[in-house]
């Protein structure tokens, strides 16, 4: 047993020797040390089958293979291993999210904002704040009305203060119910485009082992890692601004705290009404993705590209509707507040100041 362990070891070891003094005949051959001699007819002698027959440069006497091929082909297969392990993960973080109930990149989950026990917990907190709030507001704007001549300030007459003090009273303690109107609102449009998923989002299971589109897959998900982290603090700021709703309604009532109202509203609208627009573009990507790729020929790099192009735009959709959307109760409140002013005027009350 012994002697045939030996036998196989010195093998072994001359096989590794041989191999090894090919590599070195191979890369000392190469193109700075080259034979100026051509090489022997015999090398295109044809073989026993009539084709020539091999190199001897390729490999010890054909066995072994080229020991620079060789390095290259394993160089490649570890880095092809090693991105498509990353982009395996990736893959499985951003399909988790678009697989579950808890989908918050193509519509804004109830459970994740006004039916989560946690945002109403809090919201339960900041309308007593709010509502204790109404005393000091009601406080401010007497104060107001008698002290203006002197300040100067903006202020309310008693007959159109009381109405925003009701108004802004209802308005903070029903909070949660209009910020569920709206969300509901903003999901009715999105599931009105059918159903939406990231473009060549189908590619990435099945692309293929080159190393050019590995490299392409982990861009594009990567870029669409970005997009479900944008997603992830738009659905934190909406549950904020839930959150803080009734004292963002309340400061509606003083004209000194009106800016407050209005940089609440229209942050919370666009928030919410932001995903609209970025849902169509990813509903339109994905087609053009199907289409554009299907007349170049089912290119598995060219959908990945137009993929990246389409998740980027969409990426910048709420940079561009930033400030854009407006005071989105302003009409509301507006509605509101005149007819309750016409109705004390009606039962003969002065006229409201501005």
């Amino acid at each position: 047993m012994r002697s045939a362990r030996l036998v196989a070891g010195l093998l072994g070891a001359t096989l590794v020797l041989l191999w090894l003094a090919t590599a070195s005949i191979a890369f000392a051959t190469g193109p700075s040390g080259a034979d100026p001699t051509p090489p022997p007819a015999a090398s295109a002698t044809p073989g026993p089958a009539g084709n020539p027959a091999p190199h001897p440069s390729g490999g010890l006497l054909g066995v072994l293979p080229d020991p620079k091929q060789w390095a290259t082909d394993v160089f490649n297969q570890v880095i092809v291993t090693v991105l498509r392990t990353v982009a395996d993960a990736l893959r499985s973080v951003v399909g988790a999210v678009l697989g579950s109930s808890l989908n918050f990149i193509t519509q804004t989950p109830p459970a994740g904002t006004y039916a989560s026990p946690a945002v109403q917990a809090l919201w339960n907190v900041v309308r007593l704040v709010a509502n204790a709030g109404l005393a000091l507001a009601a406080l401010g704007g007497g104060i107001t009305v008698i002290v203006h001549t002197r300040t100067g300030s903006p202020y309310h007459e008693a007959i159109e203060l009381v109405p925003r003090l009701v108004l802004g009273a209802l308005l903070a303690n029903t909070s949660l119910a209009w910020g569920q109107l709206v969300i509901d609102l903003n999901n009715a449009l999105c599931n009105a485009l059918g159903p939406a998923t990231l473009p060549a989002w189908d590619h990435a299971n099945d692309a293929s082992q080159l190393l050019v589109t590995v490299i392409a897959l982990l861009v594009y998900l990567v870029t669409a890692l970005l997009l479900l982290i944008q997603m992830l603090m738009r659905l934190a700021l909406i549950d904020v601004l839930l959150v803080v709703a009734p004292l963002g309604l309340l400061c509606w009532i003083l004209p000194q705290t009106q800016g407050w109202a209005r940089l609440w509203s229209s942050t919370y609208f666009g928030a919410v009404f932001t995903q609209f627009v970025q849902v169509l573009a990813l509903k339109l990507g994905a087609a053009l993705v199907t289409e554009l790729a299907g007349t170049a020929g089912s290119s598995p790099l060219l959908g990945f590209f137009l993929g990246v192009a389409v998740l980027a735009l969409t990426l910048k959709i709420p940079a561009l509707m930033r400030h854009q959307v407006g005071d989105g109760l302003g009409f509301v409140r507006y509605v509101a507040y005149r007819q309750a002013a016409r109705a004390l005027e009606g039962s003969g009350g002065p006229k409201g100041g501005g």
